[in-house]
């Protein structure tokens, strides 16, 4: 018997096992004992069931364990293979699976490397996007496809869960949409994308189960000509959630722009606005301030350069932003009672403030507002009442002005980029041939809250009608046109099959008609609509009816979940009213353009409600969704629908986790699973017999390539007979897979992707034969201007080719004269030869045999113009390189001897050019004894300043340059030696003289010193008969005797006399101290030309110095060479050069006496 867990391959056999978390996950059989049997998982986890269980589990195949791009490529499909495929992708990152033609897309809540524009340009260069792995990107090439291939337009559904990713893959497929079809002239595909900064910042929000949700539905038609240009896009939005702006659940927050503008508050373009930080407002006060991944002042920038790409004007962007900031303050606003006993109500608080600023901020008068909260005018006849309002009602009016504020912005908003998203005409029909539209939907997906309220009851009415489309197109009409026309489709497809839950909302007699009636009673409240729809549906199986009575409650089963709805505002929120006139006169009063245009509309659409006196539908809000989302339904309907099933990995948000449990609720409720199955199952082509034929009978009038050679016949216009004929000619599988209904050809999905293959081959040949004759018949037309160029171009090879191996065309034509106008000739008929020839696109075998003769001939002319050229040239280099390039090519000696002419140059340039350099680097120099050196040179060459065997003329000047350069220095060393003689003369003297002045400074040195001596002797006794007489008139004075004038004029005299006495002793000795004055000014005076003479004397040593290492220099050149210097022999410079040394020794020697002299008269100065 066979081994548990073992395949009659002995191959380990997986089941297919159900799991708490993971659903399904494969195990190994391990063992079966008795009744029992267990089975082992990857992880080691044991699972035992009963034996006869264990035999009605689901074998796994191997290739579900794999991962597969398209599931139905899988043989076997089930949940279980659903799951895990989606399941393992997921984990190696690849978070796209195919399902034939819906997506499905796992939110991976990271970034992935896939939307590069490698990536992009990878599929925008392919022919079927099922050949690369499935993307959100082949989507969108499947529909530019459809567009571009039939007649239909092109419709892309993406759907899912909230948080699943509908909004980024909706930006992902218009990017690539964009870029393919761009164009340089208009833009405007750059254009549709940058709506999306716009359309997120002002409607989408963070709430518990997605931070950036978009909190609206949205349509995009983009319109394209019949070479898929963009022409135009309308964005058509559905349902706004503007209760949004006034408050929002616990863990959610209000609109990004809120946030966004707080966030660059600061920024100079929003200083006008004065905004607060956000805990300011009351609006925001229950928001959460920050949300997972959005960085709100990067959102604000890209806004910005998304307004401005969209030519949103710098004053037309402010008002948006200033209205935005309005509704935030309005919400500041609040109410209370005038007085104690009063009904009045007025601002409280820092209310009048904030109206104040709301007014600043609308351009509007301050008071108005303030009466529009808290006055109520109702006009009957002529009399107008005015009412006011109560607490709750004038919060209410509050609220209800920033709702609709906030609204009509976002209407205003897509009005204008609608506008900017044209080429000047409106959209067609999608009944015009001209133009072709491609339709885009991102509408909110399934939500399911606590609290769940009116705008989740329409949104979950809008996926009830995507999903019961999405039941039209993929099953229901399947299977109906199979009974229809008599096709067994096998064994049923069951699917989950929500029409009776759209008829229970949006049905005749449903809730939504329930909720038009009720809002035209006055007395009708919200449970008195809740009680209506329990009563009037109690019995019907989608619906929920509360357990407790009285409370405005009830639930829905959705085909995803079952939803309970608080209906608290239902009726409210349904009946739609316009804001009162005083409101819309407020704004079309206002000073903002924005404002004023927002007024004029709501000021129509009043006098238009009140000439029709508008029923109960036309005010109802549900009414407008639902007609508007018909409309939609109906533009899928006509349209090739692709669907793009965006799922939901966990509950958290987070990346690389999976929730096996949560992801399979979705696979089954999405209806995917059902696909998979009627894809394999069913026909997924259905053509009419007149599409079959047309289609597929160009493959039976194409010879197959196994076929006979003769012509095939065409195929009659019967289906019968084409089918026998692809029968023979195609290898299509049996077993079904084409079946002939009642009016139409089904086939399934092996046997169609054969038909289309064969459709494509055979337009490929249709194409090839075409061109073959086009291509043949205009050769036959082109070749006959070409003859007589070919028979020119064999002729000058007959005559001008060598006659021999090893020849050249100068062994043939003898001169350059020749060769040159022989290439001429066969340059010219090459030429016309090649361009006749590409014009045919077509080889010619005798060109490249011309094309090397040519470029031989072509050589030797080069070679030979090159040499003669360089017969005045001063390159030997070059006269080498062309002497080389002659010899390679094997060219003979010429008749006026061009070789031998450059190889005679050649040789004087390379023995003449290296002494032209040294001459130039003497001069340079100015060395006279490497000078007189070259001079020896060039006379033993036979080069001397006058021979003719120089062939460069400059030559001859620098040689006669150098001649001159030393006779000069000869004569400038004689005019050294005669003023050195002359120097050592005066040296002498001075000397001499020195030695005399020294002497006699001394003598007098000595003579001034006694001088002075004196003169201080004479002074002292001056100075001491000074006070001789002081004491003598003093004594008279103590005598007591008078003392007279003339006794004061002797005293004087006595005193003067002995003053004179001094002097006259004195005067000898101050003559002789001017004498030694003036003698010391004349020694300074000579000391200072001894210091000239010595400087002169240091350079006379210097020059002597550089003439002995020179002459020294001289020597050793001599005695290494052999050879003379001027006219001395070597003995002389020797005797020559001591003398130089003793005269070097001399006159250091006189040179230290000066000095010493020169310091010793400056001592003595």
């Amino acid at each position: 018997p066979e081994a548990p867990g073992q395949s009659e391959s002995g191959n380990t056999r997986l089941f297919w096992v159900q799991h708490a978390d993971a659903v399904w996950i494969p195990c190994q059989l391990h063992s079966v004992n008795g009744s029992t049997a267990s089975l082992v998982a990857e992880d080691g986890e044991i699972f035992a069931c009963s034996a006869k269980a264990a035999q009605g589990l689901e074998q796994v195949q191997d290739r579900q364990l794999d991962g597969v791009e398209d599931i139905c490529s899988l043989s076997v499909v089930s949940e279980a293979a659903l799951l895990h495929t989606i399941r393992e992708r997921y984990a190696r990152q690849f978070i796209y699976t195919r399902v034939s033609r819906i997506l499905v897309s796992v939110n991976p809540f990271c970034a992935l490397p896939i939307y590069s524009v490698q990536h992009l340009r990878q599929y925008q260069q392919v022919d079927d996007s099922s050949k690369l792995p499935p993307h959100i990107f082949g989507t969108g090439l499947d529909a530019i496809q459809g567009l571009s291939k039939g007649c239909r337009d092109q419709a892309i559904v993406i759907s899912g869960e909230s948080g699943a990713g509908k909004t980024e893959s909706a930006k992902f497929l218009l990017s690539f949409v964009a870029d393919y079809v761009r164009s340089a002239e208009t833009g405007l595909e750059a254009k549709v994308v940058e709506t999306n900064p716009v359309l997120e910042a002002f409607g989408n929000a963070m709430t518990t189960r997605n931070a950036n949700s978009s909190r609206f539905g949205k349509w995009l038609d983009l319109r394209f000509s019949s070479t898929l240009g963009l022409l135009g896009c309308r964005i058509t939005s559905y349902l706004l959630e503007v209760t949004r702006v006034s408050g929002q659940t616990e863990g959610e927050r209000s609109f990004h722009i809120f946030f966004q503008l707080l966030s660059a508050r600061h920024s100079p373009q929003l200083s006008s606005l004065r905004l607060k930080e956000p805990g300011h407002y009351r609006y925001l006060k229950s928001s959460v301030l920050v949300a997972p991944g959005i960085d709100d002042s990067q959102g604000f920038m890209e806004l910005c350069r998304a307004a401005e790409a969209l030519n949103f004007g710098t004053e037309e962007l402010l008002e948006v932003f200033r209205v935005a900031a309005a509704v935030l303050s309005l919400g500041n606003c609040d109410f209370c009672n005038e007085a104690a006993q009063s009904e009045e109500l007025v601002l409280d608080g820092s209310s009048a403030a904030e109206a104040a600023e709301v007014a600043r901020l609308l351009a509007v008068d301050a008071r108005k507002l303030t009466e529009c909260m808290l006055r109520r005018r109702v006009v009957t006849g002529r009399d107008v009442i005015e009412t006011p309002l109560r607490l709750d009602q004038a919060r209410a009016a509050r609220d209800g002005i920033a709702r609709m504020l906030y609204g009509r912005l976002f209407e205003w908003l897509m009005q204008r980029m609608n506008e900017r998203l044209q080429l000047g005409e409106d959209l067609p029909s999608s009944g015009e041939a001209r133009d072709r539209l491609l339709g885009v939907l991102d509408i909110s997906g399934f939500e399911s809250f606590d609290l769940n309220s009116l705008e989740q009851l329409l949104i979950n009415l809008s996926n009830e009608q995507l999903q019961n489309q999405f039941n039209e197109a993929v099953f229901k009409s399947e299977m109906e046109d199979c009974v229809k026309e008599g096709v067994d489709l096998g064994a049923a497809i069951t699917y989950v099959d929500n029409s009776d839950c759209v008829a229970l909302l949006d049905g005749r007699g449903g809730i939504l008609d329930m909720m038009d009636e009720e809002i035209a009673y006055p007395k009708a409240t919200d449970l008195t609509f809740a009680n209506k729809v329990v009563r009037g549906h109690g019995k019907h199986a989608r619906l929920v009816i509360p357990k407790f009575n009285g409370a405005a409650v009830f639930g829905i089963q959705h085909y995803a979940a079952t939803v309970n709805y608080t209906c608290d505002g239902f009726l409210e929120k349904n009946a739609d009213r316009l804001p009162s006139t005083e409101v819309s006169e407020l704004l079309a009063a206002s000073e903002l353009a924005l404002l004023r245009e927002l007024g004029r509309g709501l000021q129509e659409m009043q006098a238009a409600q009140g000439t029709a006196g508008a029923t109960s539908k036309a005010k109802s809000a549900t009414f407008k969704f639902r007609t508007s989302l018909r409309a939609l339904m109906s533009k899928i309907g006509a349209a090739d629908t692709h669907y793009v099933r965006c799922i939901k990995p966990n509950l958290d948000n987070v990346a690389k986790d999976f929730s096996s449990r949560y992801v399979h609720e979705q696979l089954r409720y999405s209806g995917v699973l059902e696909a998979v199955r009627i894809r394999q199952k069913g026909f997924g082509s259905r053509l009419t017999f007149e599409e079959f034929l047309h289609r597929y009978h160009c493959i039976a009038s194409v010879r197959h390539p196994s076929s006979s050679s003769t012509p095939p016949r065409r195929v009659e216009p019967n289906v019968l007979d084409l089918l026998s004929s692809l029968r023979r000619i195609l290898v299509i599988p049996d077993g079904g897979e084409i079946v002939i209904g009642k009016t139409k050809v089904f086939a399934k999905a092996k046997a169609a992707t054969v038909l289309e293959e064969a459709r494509a081959h055979a337009f490929d040949a249709a194409v090839l034969h075409a061109q073959r004759l086009l291509r043949g018949a205009r050769i036959r037309r082109c070749l006959r201007p070409l003859r007589p160029w070919l028979l020119d171009l064999l002729r000058w090879l007959d005559r001008c080719s060598p006659h021999q191996d090893g020849q050249t065309f100068l062994h043939r034509l003898q001169s350059l004269s020749h060769e040159e106008e022989e290439l001429s000739k066969l340059t010219s008929c090459l030429q016309g030869v090649a361009s006749l020839g590409s014009s045919l696109g077509i080889p010619i075998p005798m060109l490249p045999r011309v094309a090397s003769v040519h470029q031989r001939l072509m050589a030797e002319v080069l070679a030979l113009r090159r040499m003669a050229d360089l017969l005045s040239s001063m390159q030997p280099e070059a006269i080498a390189e062309a002497l080389a390039v002659a010899a390679e090519l094997n060219l003979p000696a010429t008749s006026d001897g061009l070789q031998s002419r450059l190889q005679e140059r050649l040789a004087h340039l390379q023995l003449q050019l290296p002494l032209l350099a040294a001459l130039q680097m003497v001069l340079e120099s100015q060395d006279v004894v490497e000078a007189e050196q070259l001079l020896l040179r060039l006379e033993g060459a036979g080069l001397g300043c006058a021979s003719p065997a120089w062939i460069i003329e400059d030559a001859k000047t620098l040689c006669k340059e150098v001649v001159v350069m030393v006779d000069a220095e000869k004569e400038r060393l004689q005019r050294i030696e005669a003023e050195r003689l002359a120097a050592l003369q005066r040296r002498k003297a001075l000397t001499s003289k020195c030695s005399e002045l020294a002497a006699e400074a001394a003598l007098r040195s000595e003579e001034a010193k006694r001088a002075r001596t004196q003169a201080e002797e004479a002074e002292r006794l001056a100075t001491a008969a000074a006070a001789d007489a002081m004491a003598a008139q003093e004594a008279l004075l103590a005598a007591g005797g008078p003392v007279d004038d003339d006794g004061e004029a002797g005293c004087s005299h006595i005193a003067n006399g002995q003053a004179r006495l001094n002097f006259a002793m004195l005067k000898p000795q101050v003559s002789t101290t001017a004498a030694a004055t003036a003698d010391a000014d004349e020694l300074r005076q000579l000391i200072l030309r001894l210091s000239e003479e010595r400087d002169e004397f240091h350079r006379a040593l210097q020059a002597a110095h550089l003439n002995s290492v020179r002459r020294e220099e001289a020597m050793q050149a001599v005695t290494d060479g052999g050879m003379t210097f001027g006219h001395l022999t070597r003995q002389q410079l020797e005797e020559q050069l001591a003398a130089e040394r003793l005269s070097s020794q001399s006159l250091r020697a006189e040179l230290k006496e000066v000095q010493t002299l020169s310091q010793s008269g400056l001592l003595l100065s």
